[in-house]
């Protein structure tokens, strides 16, 4: 079985997202989208500048065969769970979030 869609869970202690299973292909148009326009989007208004620059290095450097690359890796392999972090703040609770394909 080869994987179709990605998962995403978030829940805390009082409430939890429920965000529907998307298709691959949703995400690889949505990275695409976020590739052309990132300009506008990352800016330098934060204290972290650090950050941002990180990320318009890392942006500015990908490109659209390697959005392709990734996601089409993603859809020959079989399910599996990519991100499960779990966190417990003092002033917001237990948070847990799960990103899975299938």
């Amino acid at each position: 079985m080869k994987t179709k869609k990605l998962k995403i869970r978030v829940k805390t202690d009082r409430f939890s997202i429920p965000i529907p299973a998307l298709p691959i292909s949703l995400y690889r148009w949505i990275s695409k989208l976020t590739l052309k326009y990132h300009p506008s989007k990352v800016g330098t208004r934060s204290s972290k500048s650090d950050e941002n620059d990180a990320m318009r290095i890392l942006l500015d450097s990908l490109t659209n065969q390697d959005i392709d690359h990734v996601f089409d890796q993603l859809e020959c392999t079989e399910p599996f769970k990519m991100v499960d972090v779990q966190v417990d703040d003092e002033k917001k609770g237990k948070v847990k979030v799960e990103i899975y394909t299938i």
